[in-house]
């Protein structure tokens, strides 16, 4: 028998969290009400009232056979199934309440559920500012400050949302149902039902989501939402368009991506291409692409139909006369980019259905080179311009097989940032990683983030002439205040300072900037 282990992190008199440790095997012993692992050591219910006001600080939760475990997950591979065990238990926030009835209740919240309450209490803006992204961020506000009344404040809060939200999602549903009526009375003598219509999605909403956190791109913005809002739409296979974008580093292709994926609440999976082979080489295959695919869904079959899925670095395996095998693996993508079902090998002794047809798949990469080329050609003495038309001839040219290129449509050139994008980016970017940064400070530490002028045209000059695009702009802006984070980490310094100041030498040695104390 196998039980996760969890540690007790006592809130408040009525609310326990309870932070997931390991899967433990043993044994649960029904003279004593306790679960005895392999060492001996004997470990009490999670949701047992008297564990709850002890001083004991580990416990059990969630029993389950060795048999059960297999069965659940649909697999004959122990360890797989372990793995998957402990994925659903670490993917949960887990805490216990006590209403009175001397047995602690205990609630499981998934990570969309709980993104759900951050969204519907007043507290999302003084947390996160809008910009919730729960998967990535791991939860950190909630594991870090175990002690804070933040903290508490949220459970609390959360617990009464729970039945708030459940009542919002049936009265949701109810006005779903009515509108559906309301337009099949309205549409029923003049035919014009559309039950083609797979999900709707408000584009402009969407293009003003993605324009706020990615600065320089509007135009491709729009295009790449017009073809993937067509895309959820249509139940015809041959209406579904896989967009090719291109462009070189640090433009914001992959951000982007992301970004449409989190707003849809859709899984995104990016996949590099080049370490694909095609049928006779020994490498990676399509297999491999839908098996992360099918991870990344939470191993939910429909939710893996209808991904994002980004082929990255995809000019790489151009056929420039260097590898033969780049052909191979160009027509290998033929039938995934068409639409095909596979028996996906998931493990060694699982095999399921997965049909590409509708899944949003989008190619991409620099490309730098056919800009190069281009410029060349026309006469230019250096450097490429993101302006310049790129053909499906130059595509072909530049070492794809016409079969594929005729697959990618539409093609979309990304704009190659200047120094007023990126300045854009650093000042007034959702995503700016020195505004997320003084907002961090100030949550975490309650320490005002100043930066000076000089600090700003710095880090714009480095990131431009690396020409490595806003991609640099999080690493030196990060790197410069390494320090800063360390000091302030530490607990004798704790509520020390009230304001800290970052100038351009912070860029060349982190330990200089300016602090002042409260």
């Amino acid at each position: 028998m196998y039980a996760m282990l969890m540690k007790k992190v006592i809130l408040s008199n009525e609310v326990i969290l309870y932070n997931p440790v390991t899967v433990i095997e043993g044994s649960f012993n029904e003279e004593y009400d306790c679960f005895i692992d392999k060492f001996n050591n004997e470990f009490f219910s999670i949701d047992d009232f008297s564990f709850a006001i002890s001083e004991l600080t580990e416990g059990i939760y969630y029993n389950i056979t060795e048999k059960e475990l297999l069965s659940k997950y649909g697999i004959t591979d122990l360890e797989e199934a372990l793995n998957y065990y402990q994925e659903d238990m670490f993917s949960n926030f887990t805490f216990a309440v006590n209403e009175g009835k001397e047995k602690m209740d205990i609630y499981q919240l998934s990570l969309s559920d709980l993104k759900e309450l951050v969204n519907n209490s007043d507290l999302s803006s003084s947390y996160y500012n809008g910009m919730i992204s729960i998967p990535k961020r791991k939860l950190y506000m909630l594991t870090q400050l175990e002690n804070e009344k933040k903290l508490r404040d949220f459970i609390d809060e959360s617990i009464k949302n729970m039945k708030k939200i459940e009542k919002q999602k049936e009265e949701q549903k109810k006005r779903e149902e009515e509108v559906k009526k309301v337009s099949v009375v309205k549409n029923k003598n003049s035919n014009e039902i559309n039950n083609n219509i797979r999900r709707d999605i408000n584009t402009e909403e969407l293009e003003a989501y993605l324009k706020d956190r990615i600065i320089g791109q509007d135009k491709n913005i729009e295009s790449l939402v017009t073809v993937i809002s067509d895309n959820y739409k249509t139940s015809d296979p041959h209406l579904i368009q896989r967009p090719l974008i291109m462009g070189p580093s640090g433009v914001g292709k992959t951000e982007t991506l992301k970004l449409l994926a989190e707003y849809l609440d859709v899984p995104f999976t990016k996949y590099s291409t080049p370490t694909l082979s095609g049928s006779g080489y020994v490498g990676k295959d399509i297999d491999d692409i839908l098996k992360m695919a099918y991870q990344n869904s939470s191993k939910n079959i429909k939710k893996c139909e209808e991904s994002l899925i980004f082929l990255d670095e995809f000019d790489k395996i151009a056929n420039r006369g260097l590898e033969v095998s780049d052909v191979a693996v160009q027509n290998l993508l033929l039938n995934f980019l068409d639409g095909t079902v596979y028996d996906a090998n998931i493990s060694t002794y699982d095999k399921v259905k997965i049909d590409t047809t509708f899944m949003n798949i989008v190619v991409g990469g620099a490309f730098v080179d056919i800009l190069k080329d281009k410029n060349k050609r026309l006469g230019f003495s250096s450097g490429y311009s993101c302006e310049l038309e790129v053909t499906d001839k130059d595509i072909i040219d530049f070492g794809f097989i016409p079969e594929i290129v005729g697959r990618l449509s539409p093609k979309i050139m990304y704009n190659n940032l200047s120094k007023e994008d990126l300045k854009n980016i650093l000042l007034r970017g959702k995503l700016s990683p020195i505004l997320l940064k003084q907002q961090f400070y100030k949550e975490i530490y309650g320490v005002d983030l100043k930066y000076t002028d000089g600090y700003i045209d710095e880090i714009l000059e480095r990131a431009t002439s690396n020409n490595t695009g806003a991609r640099e702009l999080k690493q030196l802006v990060y790197s410069s205040l390494l320090d800063v984070s360390h000091t302030l980490q530490k607990f004798s310094n704790r509520d020390k300072f009230r304001e800290i100041i970052v100038d351009k030498e912070i860029l060349s040695n982190n330990k200089v900037y300016t602090l002042k104390k409260r």
